[in-house]
């Protein structure tokens, strides 16, 4: 597929900075974007629910910042990638804006407390107490007007911001507060009716715990603006503990966002994991749009366990698929042969049809070595006795006709057809290499040779 490779921020006087997507960290509040310019200049760009926020040019990174939790404890990206994609894509020109601007336009757009937990995001990009002084202004607008629960609840997002600060901790346990402690530590079900954001973020950073993971997708994975978080969730889930539910309903979801080229990227990129059902996944979406080579590269290095189908599917693709040095056709015996020796008619079927391919660039002797590894696992295959056999007679001068038919049964008919015509000239009263050059070419689609050695055949009864 055609990844976005780049985008475009609009600078201050309608100036133009074309950025690189590098990686992107999808977290709560605040995913980040890092991006590189043409000179260099690294970027984070912030989105909050999908909505492009601002971006600023990064000279250095702050310890212990929202940024630094976003990179290590969010869900990563690597460009390029088609979740990165789909969110800049939406816009993929971004007006950007000061912090200033973006003050007032989260003021216009979200709540008082959404625009206190955006801007704890922005901890690495404004000084400390200019920060501290915007988020306590929402806390004491909303204690002014008696709204003590959503004062709480700047509380919990100043204490996210400043963890060690004194005024905070005090101001948390005044009695004002007692009766919210406990619905904010239990993530009470009420709070997704009067503080979705807040509870939202909780739950998100916590969602190392199951019953959290849970609760965050039934509140929150049908929610259009959360699209790109709810599938990272899916994502990650596959890495820490898929099960088949798990995984059918993150493909049903990826799917649903992603169109079938995104999605074998998703899989492949996905396929590092340990789980073999995502390998299975990753090779099995490939055979369906025909990318040939990246099925047999999954298959090599990510081997599962086999149906019927998949073997099918190997045997269609082993002729299409562009062999060379990053993608081994020499390889494949030893990804195949654990996973199907109890199948031995599949595996006999898959490694004869790889005989072509590889007697384009080695001898016999290498073909009787590819398949010894069937040796050490006692599977004995018609194609190896075939290829010893072959090795045997292929240079003795009275065994061609043995050795014309084992090259016709291995599928290299151009051997077989050097091999009855030495066999011909040998014995030119014998009508089997006749008969057998006449198949050959009417095989090969040579249909005057065909007909010719038709034409003797008939001379010679």
């Amino acid at each position: 597929m055609n990844h976005l490779t780049t985008i475009t921020l609009m600078e201050k006087g309608n100036r133009k900075t074309l950025l690189t997507p590098i990686r992107m960290a999808v977290h709560s509040p605040c995913s980040i974007l890092e991006a590189t310019s043409s000179t260099g200049d690294l970027y984070h760009a912030y989105f909050y629910r999908q909505q492009f926020l601002a971006a600023k040019k990064i000279t250095r990174s702050k310890r212990s910042s929202y940024l630094e939790q976003a990179l290590t404890k969010g869900i990563v990206f690597l460009c390029p990638h088609p979740v990165v994609d789909k969110l800049v894509s939406q816009n993929e020109t971004f007006k950007n804006r000061s912090l200033t601007d973006l003050l007032s336009f989260t003021k216009r757009r979200y709540t008082p407390i959404e625009v206190s937990q955006i801007f704890r995001c922005m901890d690495s990009l404004i000084q400390g107490d200019k920060l501290f002084k915007v988020m306590r202004d929402v806390y004491y607008d909303y204690r002014r007007d008696g709204k003590w629960g959503k004062a709480y609840s700047v509380l919990l997002t100043l204490e996210e911001a400043f963890p060690e600060n004194q005024w905070i901790a005090s101001t948390k346990h005044d009695a004002s507060f007692s009766s919210y402690h406990e619905k904010y530590e239990l993530n009470d079900e009420s709070l997704l009716q009067h503080d979705r954001s807040t509870l939202e973020w909780k739950l998100w950073k916590n969602r190392e715990h199951p019953v959290h993971r849970s609760v965050w997708m039934s509140s929150f994975g049908n929610d259009p603006s959360y699209s790109i978080a709810s599938f990272s969730l899916l994502y990650e889930e596959q890495y820490l503990n898929t099960t088949e539910d798990s995984f059918s309903l993150f493909l049903d979801t990826a799917r649903h966002h992603f169109t079938q080229h995104e999605l074998k990227d998703i899989l492949i990129r996905m396929a590092d994991s340990e789980h073999s059902v995502i390998h299975q996944a990753a090779f099995r979406q490939c055979i369906r749009i025909s990318a040939w080579e990246e099925a047999m590269t999954t298959l090599i290095h990510h081997p599962f366990d086999l149906s019927a189908q998949d073997s099918r599917n190997i045997k269609e693709a082993i002729p299409k698929v562009n062999w060379d040095n990053q993608l081994p056709i020499e390889q494949l015996s030893m990804a195949l042969i654990p996973i199907l020796k109890e199948n031995k008619h599949e595996l006999d079927s898959i490694l004869t049809a790889c005989i072509p391919i590889l007697s384009k660039t080695h001898n016999l002797a290498y073909l009787v070595d590819w398949l010894k590894p069937l040796e050490k696992v006692q599977c004995n295959l018609p194609i190896y006795q075939r290829v010893q056999k072959l090795l045997k007679y292929a240079e003795d001068p009275n065994q061609q006709a043995l050795a014309g038919e084992l090259y016709y049964q291995l599928g290299l008919n151009r051997e077989a057809i050097d091999s009855f015509s030495y066999e011909m000239e040998l014995n030119p009263e014998d009508p089997s290499p006749v008969k057998w050059l006449s198949t050959l070419y009417r095989e090969t689609g040579q249909a005057d040779e065909a007909a010719a050695y038709q034409q003797l055949l008939q001379s010679m009864r």
